[in-house]
């Protein structure tokens, strides 16, 4: 009836949000506070919604098209399990999320193998290098038809690192298995979700400098990141002429 159909409208409306708000803060932990909570089952996760003023409002509706009164916030309990990268590592995120988010295969398998101080086991850097960038290309087709899930994604791109031996700092494995707790709950919170904007928010840096980003998209329209665009270009260029040689080969 009505009202079974708007409780369930509102459900998925919450769920939605929630699974938003938690991306959102895992990666804010991840990319911005270098603070990793690593135990972040639902019983850990406190949800309260609060009131927020006209400039939250304004502000939630540049960046997410939405300015309710109440908004949802997410308390991380219980953080005596956490992780944080060393200075070098950290240093390799940035590069990390924004090779993902503008599909540089190259600079993609070679945030990875900075995930280490040394990566003594790896025989070919550059096989390992183009096995990950056409798993990257294979993720970029599946989103373009509104395919593919993030859980997928990682376990993928994670056989390729257990195949060719890359070793990985226990903090990076600690973030790792985080996020996958996280896209487990978030996933069945909301299939949907736009897990590359929340990135893409993630890497703009949670302050004024995505707030005015956003404001000039909305009034002008946002072009992208147009190198990362020519780069992603320029390396479909190279998938494809791999593919045409080795269909001659054959």
């Amino acid at each position: 009836d009505a009202a079974q159909a708007h409780e369930e409208e509102v459900n998925a409306a919450l769920g939605e949000a929630l699974a938003f708000v938690g991306l959102q803060a895992f990666l804010k932990m991840l990319i911005s506070d270098n603070f990793i909570h690593a135990d972040l089952h639902p019983g850990n996760v406190l949800i309260r919604f609060e009131a927020i003023g006209p400039y939250q409002r304004l502000q939630r509706w540049l960046i997410f098209g939405e300015a309710g009164a109440l908004a949802p916030h997410m308390v991380f309990l219980d953080a005596g399990l956490a992780a944080s990268f060393d200075t070098r590592i950290n240093g390799e995120v940035g590069s990390f999320f924004s090779s993902i988010i503008n599909f540089r295969g190259r600079d993609f398998g070679e945030a990875i193998l900075g995930m280490s101080p040394t990566q003594p086991l790896v025989r070919d850097r550059e096989t390992f290098i183009a096995e990950v960038t056409e798993k990257m290309f294979e993720m970029k087709a599946d989103l373009e038809v509104g395919q593919g899930r993030a859980g997928v994604n990682i376990r993928n791109f994670m056989s390729s690192v257990r195949g060719h031996h890359v070793q990985l700092d226990p903090s990076v494995m600690v973030s790792l298995m985080s996020m996958m707790v996280l896209e487990g709950w978030q996933f069945r919170l909301a299939k949907e979700l736009p897990i590359f904007d929340s990135v893409k928010v993630a890497l703009g840096g949670f302050g004024a400098q995505v707030f005015f980003k956003a404001l000039k998209d909305r009034v002008m329209g946002g072009q992208g990141n147009i190198a990362g665009q020519l780069e992603s270009e320029r390396e479909e260029i190279l998938h494809q002429s791999r593919q045409l040689t080795a269909g001659k080969a054959a």
